[in-house]
């Protein structure tokens, strides 16, 4: 920042220390200079215009330096601006209060020239410092948002009505911490007939855990509805689950992981194979038995060593039986008092959703956690899905 391109507020109610500092401020360059003779004319001044630099008379009729000060530091807008108290006063206890209420510095009357282009100066180049951070940290959030609908628009958000040939109501929500995150669901159907479906919890949070995400997810959908099987049988879930972990790992300088269940439900037999990875284990809410765990063996998480091996588990459904799946944003979410949302407060609110609709399950759950961490900030991101075979 030049200092013919600074623009300065001189305010003062006296007119010859207003002529006295502007004479000496343009003979070190600064041409952009403006006055005011009182606090209020001040404020009006910084509402009209743009400054980079605001010199402020401590003592003035009406509205003296210390209430504009405290004006500017209390406006959005205007907090920013770096000001410099000047005062005949040289009481310590003046400069305190100054500095306190947040000036930048503080010049005594009569002006010393060397102190006065020092501090203009020193002044001027931490606000064009400021407004570097301030203008890439506005370019880091605009590119965040960005990333975040991308991010959003990977995941599907049609839930189609179930029909004959696929009587499955499926509905999910993702809700990053940050502005992205790590936190994945997926579903589609194959060629097979049957219906994929997926929820992952990549092992850190923010833009690199998206990208791991990302990759991740393209993995699964592209093992799943490409690989075959040398004697072209079908695909089942811990094979889709080795290969993927296998890519995962083999290419993981960064030494990212994912916790994974993946789903398949054939509609034909109502059976549902599974295969958990690591992750939290789903829960079954059935109208005859009620609410229960999906249990089964728990492999290791994705992306660690690439000979792990997994296992499939089988569980054929009845009818109007549904699945919660989820991540452990939702177990761990934290309230106020940083108690934790737990399993147990999970199995409560499932307890009354069976026979429940996807939608009502996931929103239920989702407004139960939402209610529990009250104004508390959300800790960790969050993927939760519902499904329902309604066969």
């Amino acid at each position: 920042m030049s200092a013919a391109n600074s623009a300065i507020l001189v305010v003062d109610d006296n007119e010859d220390n207003r002529y006295t500092l502007t004479r000496r401020l343009k003979r070190e360059g600064y041409e952009n200079l403006t006055t005011a003779e009182d606090g209020r004319q001040a404020l009006d001044l910084l509402g009209a215009q743009r400054f980079d630099l605001v010199l402020l008379d401590v003592m003035m009729p009406g509205m003296n330096g210390y209430e504009v000060l405290e004006r500017m530091r209390s406006d959005r807008v205007l907090r920013h601006i770096p000001v410099i108290m000047i005062s005949a006063l040289d009481e310590i206890e003046s400069v305190i209060r100054c500095i306190e209420l947040g000036a930048e510095d503080y010049l005594s009357k009569p002006f010393n020239p060397t102190l006065l282009r020092a501090r203009v100066g020193a002044s001027l180049e931490k606000k064009r410092l400021r407004d570097e951070i301030v203008d890439a940290l506005n370019q880091i959030e605009g590119e965040l948002r960005a990333a975040r609908q991308i991010q959003l628009s990977m995941v599907p958000t049609e839930f189609l009505v179930p029909t004959a040939d696929r009587p499955v109501e499926v509905y999910a929500t993702l809700e990053p911490a940050r502005k992205v995150g790590g936190d994945l669901y997926d579903f589609f159907w194959g060629e097979d007939g049957r219906m994929y479906f997926v929820v992952a919890d990549v092992s850190d949070k923010g833009a690199p855990a998206a990208l791991f995400m990302a990759r991740t997810k393209t993995m699964i959908r592209l093992v799943a509805t490409l690989y075959r099987l040398p004697d072209s049988a079908l695909m089942e879930p811990h094979r889709i689950i080795e290969k993927v972990n296998e890519g995962l790992s083999l290419e993981n300088q960064q030494g990212m992981f994912v916790t994974v269940f993946l789903g398949i439900l054939d509609p034909a037999t109502a059976m549902l194979s599974f295969c958990n990875a690591g992750h939290n284990l789903p829960y079954l809410l059935s109208a005859a038995n009620g609410v229960s765990i999906l249990d089964g063996a728990r492999g290791k998480a994705l992306g660690i060593r690439p000979t792990f091996t997994y296992r499939t588990e089988s569980l054929k459904l009845e009818h109007g039986d549904g699945l919660f799946v989820y991540t452990d944003g939702i177990t761990e979410a934290l309230n106020t008092a940083g108690e934790m949302f737990e399993d147990e407060r999970l199995k409560d609110a499932l307890a009354s959703l069976s026979g429940a609709s996807a939608r009502e399950i996931v929103a239920t759950v989702m407004e139960r956690v939402q209610t529990f961490a009250a104004d508390a900030d959300q800790a960790d991101d969050i993927a939760a899905m519902g499904l329902r075979f309604v066969k």
